[in-house]
C-alpha cells in the first residue's frame, strides 16, 4: 500500500494519525483504531470490502509466467468473476493466518463471525452439546469432528454442513461393514441409512408406537436435510441458491450430526442384546 492508501484508510474510519514512515502512519492509524473501537470494522473493510484487483492481477500474472504464489489457485490464467473470487479467497485467508500469526503471541485468534471480524482467545472451542465417546472410537470421524469444531470457529459454516454430513455417512459405512453387508460406496446417504435401519431393526412399521415411528422419521428428516444443504451449497457456489445459515445453525448442524451418529452406534451396540422394545404396548 502507498502512504496515500493508508492515509486514506485513516480519513475513512475518521481516526487521526501521525507523520512519518508508511510504516509508522500504519502503526498510528492502529492505535487510534483501536481506541476507538473501530479494530474490527478495519479488518472487515480490509479484508472484504476493499479493492484487491490488482493483488488478484499479480497472481494471475505469476501463474502465467509459471511463478505462482498459491497452488490452490496456480491454475487460474485469466480474470473472470468465479477466478477472480476464488484467488481473493485464498489472499484474504492467507492474510488472515498472517495476523493470527501475529496475535498467537497474545493468545488471540481474529475469525469472520456471522460477517463480522472479532478477535477471539486462541484456544477458544465451540461448543459440542454431547459427548461423542462412541464415534470418538472411529478414528476417521474423530479427526473430521475435530476439524468441523475448527471450521465452526473460523466461521467457515459451509465446511461444518460438508463434514456433519461426513460424520453420518462415515458411521452408516461402519455399521454396514461391521454386519458385513454388501453395499455400493457411491456416496448415496439415503440407500446407506435404509440399509442400516434394515439391518438394525429400525425400519418402521405397523407394530411400532406411533411416538417412536415419528421419532425414527424425524432423525431421517434431520439426515435428509443436512445433506441436501451440503448438495446445495456444493453445486452453488457463488449463486444466490446457497443456503445460508450462521453460527448457530451451523452449531445446530453439527450437534445433530454427532447425536444421530451417536444413537445409530448405541443401537447397533445394543443388537443382540437385551433389546428395548419399541412397538405399541396396546
Amino acid at each position: 500500500m502507498t502512504g496515500s492508501e493508508i492515509q486514506d484508510i485513516g480519513i475513512k474510519f475518521g481516526v487521526s494519525y501521525e507523520g512519518g514512515s508508511r510504516w509508522q502512519i500504519l502503526q498510528s492509524i492502529l492505535f487510534s483504531l483501536h481506541e476507538n473501537g473501530k479494530t474490527s470494522d478495519f479488518f472487515y473493510y480490509y479484508l472484504f470490502k476493499m479493492n484487491i484487483t490488482s493483488a488478484v492481477r499479480e497472481v494471475i500474472d505469476g501463474n502465467i509466467n509459471a511463478k505462482p504464489k498459491y497452488t490452490k489457485v496456480e491454475e487460474i490464467v485469466e480474470e473472470s468473476e468465479q477466478n477472480n473470487k476464488a484467488i481473493a479467497s485464498v489472499l484474504r485467508t492467507d492474510l488472515i493466518n498472517k495476523i493470527n500469526l501475529e496475535l498467537s503471541v497474545s493468545d488471540k485468534k481474529l475469525i469472520v463471525l456471522n460477517d463480522k471480524i472479532v478477535i477471539i482467545d486462541s484456544k477458544a472451542t465451540p461448543k459440542v452439546l454431547v459427548d461423542p465417546a462412541e464415534i470418538m472410537n472411529i478414528g476417521y470421524v474423530k479427526k473430521v469432528l475435530s476439524n468441523a469444531k475448527e471450521d465452526l470457529l473460523n466461521n467457515d459454516l459451509d465446511s461444518v454442513v460438508t463434514k456433519s454430513r461426513t460424520i453420518i455417512e462415515t458411521v452408516f459405512i461402519v455399521i454396514l461393514r461391521k454386519h458385513k453387508i454388501d453395499f455400493k460406496e457411491n456416496g448415496d446417504i439415503g440407500h446407506y441409512r435404509s440399509l442400516v435401519n434394515k439391518t438394525l431393526g429400525m425400519k418402521p412399521d405397523n407394530r411400532w408406537d406411533k411416538n417412536v415411528s415419528s421419532l425414527v422419521g424425524g432423525l431421517n428428516k434431520i439426515v435428509d436435510s443436512i445433506t441436501t444443504m451440503r448438495n446445495i451449497n456444493s453445486d452453488s457456489h457463488g449463486s444466490s441458491n446457497r443456503v445460508k445459515i450462521n453460527e448457530a445453525e451451523a452449531e445446530l448442524i453439527l450437534n445433530s450430526a454427532v447425536n444421530i451418529s451417536v444413537y445409530y452406534l448405541r443401537v447397533d451396540g445394543r443388537k443382540g442384546k437385551n433389546s428395548v422394545n419399541i412397538t405399541k404396548t396396546s
